[in-house]
């Protein structure tokens, strides 16, 4: 009797892969909780009373959202993913609800503290539950899924916070987001396998610590520069506080069963974590510089500017498909070190084509995608692939909360940067390769480049683009030095799940 098939898939895996679009559909709600509202919160939600905390509507969502996501992946190891499903998609749809009828900017921060918790469960949950529902060789499509939809959600989400309070009101954004949440959450529910409940143990005080070290990272990054400038006393207090909390959660993790944090890790997933915290932070920086540099030397509007991410995405999901199938045959160095290569690539032909035009400038878009889809997803499924089942939860969360962090790291630093160039008027400075003998050009644009760079040191748009480059240039020599880590452990794991199948 012939298996029943769907959609050319056999039953299950058509169950599996609906789920997935369902998750998916629920990580685009929770990635666009935190944008969707970041830009002219005072013009948006005018029709409710002045406040102080006018500045906290965002903030409030992204520190429990972070601090969360560890606390939904080490929940899914004991609950399943079904239950931690329906937790974080309803805690999510209350606190939408309230924000909803808000009537004070108070209240909005009160209940947007509440959706992050909701959000930081779901993104845990969902990079969690590719690792327990797919094998290792299988895993690439579904964290490749997850990846896009955070991205888009992450990139989209402010024009469409824009479009929805300029021809509705704030409070569209929520009915949206809720729907889609909602929508996922059945979808997702109705075709999720069942899940058997296991014994795993977990430490209250130790997930209540690395709730708070996650949290207060988080904190860190929203008040810096803000709040606060990055050389303080004051900074320099919260920054000791962090690493006391980060002290206090490595003892109680080494000294108690079921952590939220892993404690025994390898050099491979060691570096894994700093490469994905570097990437984050460059990556999501870069983003910030284009962004800028849309509204600033192109004039754009908000809407025209979040469509030229489409160049960059297309980009990314060619590489980011191919990838994520072939990781676990080939190790992640060389899609690391070729992806950082293009980024950089990229980054550069962008400031030579700046003046050229929006096509040339849209390909230099392209070309620097194509180098972003090489990495996160690569490095994802490289680490899941050697944990073992039964700890995929917390080293996942605590991977997606380290790559959050690395985000808002990067959006902080660099944001706040490139704001202080166009605050005191700056323009981008574009180089001129010029015409002629190729060796007299070269040497005409170096010439110009480091007088430009002499001049403009602490200042140019050009200064944000060589520190980013050299940084990446670093993480391209990390991930070199993994040598073959990445390919022998993968076959290490081969051999070990073959001989569990004999």
């Amino acid at each position: 009797m012939e298996a029943e098939t769907v959609m050319g898939m056999s039953k299950e895996e058509f169950n599996r892969a609906a789920a997935m679009w369902g998750i998916a559909l629920c990580v685009f709600a929770a990635a666009s909780g935190w944008v969707f509202m970041r830009f002219g919160q005072a013009w948006s939600i005018a029709d409710l009373p002045q406040s102080d905390f006018v500045n906290q509507i965002v903030p409030a969502y992204v520190v429990t959202e972070i601090a969360f996501i560890p606390v939904g992946a080490k929940l899914v190891d004991k609950y399943g993913c079904k239950p931690m499903l329906m937790i974080g998609a309803a805690v999510y749809l209350l606190a939408s609800m309230m924000c909803l009828i808000s009537v004070s900017v108070e209240m909005l921060v009160v209940f947007r503290f509440l959706q992050g918790i909701g959000g930081g469960l779901i993104l845990g949950m969902a990079f969690t539950s590719v690792g327990k529902i797919y094998a290792p060789d299988m895993r690439g499509k579904a964290n490749e899924l997850m990846t896009a939809t955070f991205a888009i959600g992450s990139l989209f989400s402010t024009a469409m916070g824009y479009w929805f309070t300029d021809t509705f009101n704030w409070r569209a954004g929520f009915v949206f987001f809720s729907a889609l949440m909602l929508i996922g959450m059945v979808l997702a529910w109705i075709m999720l396998p069942k899940e058997e409940k296991t014994d795993a143990h977990i430490d209250i005080p130790a997930m209540v610590i690395a709730v708070l070290v996650f949290g207060s990272a988080a904190m860190y990054t929203q008040m810096v520069n803000l709040d606060f400038a990055l050389f303080s006393l004051k900074s320099g207090a919260f920054v000791a506080l962090i690493i006391v909390l980060v002290a206090l959660l490595v003892y109680r993790s080494y000294h108690c069963d079921g952590s939220t944090m892993p404690t025994h890790t390898t050099r491979f997933q060691k570096t894994h974590i700093v490469l994905m915290f570097m990437f984050s932070l460059c990556g999501l920086g870069l983003i910030q510089y284009f962004f800028k540099l849309y509204l600033t030397y192109y004039e754009f509007d908000i809407y025209r500017a979040s469509l030229m991410f489409l160049c960059m995405l297309g980009g990314a999901a060619i590489t980011s498909m191919v990838g994520g199938r072939l990781v676990f045959k080939t190790g992640a160095r060389p899609w690391i070190v070729g992806g950082s290569s293009l980024v950089v690539i990229g980054l550069l032909f962008t400031h030579q084509m700046a003046d050229q035009g929006i096509f040339q400038f849209g390909l230099s878009l392209f070309v620097f995608g194509i180098g972003l889809g090489c990495i996160v997803t690569e490095i994802l499924c490289s680490y899941q692939s050697v944990m073992p089942h039964k700890d995929i939860g917390p080293h996942t969360g605590n991977l997606m909360a380290v790559r959050m962090i690395g985000i808002l790291s990067g959006n902080a630093l660099i944001g706040a940067y490139i704001s202080n160039v166009i605050d005191k008027g700056r323009t981008l400075a574009v180089i001129d390769v010029g015409s002629g003998n190729p060796l007299a050009s070269l040497s005409d644009t170096i010439a110009e480049g480091l007088d430009y760079v002499a001049n403009t040191l602490d200042a140019g748009f050009l200064t944000t683009t060589i520190i980013l480059a050299m940084i990446i240039a670093v993480l391209t020599a990390i991930a070199h030095a993994m040598g073959r880590d990445d390919v022998e452990s993968l076959e290490a794991y081969r051999e070990e799940s073959g001989k569990k199948e004999e």
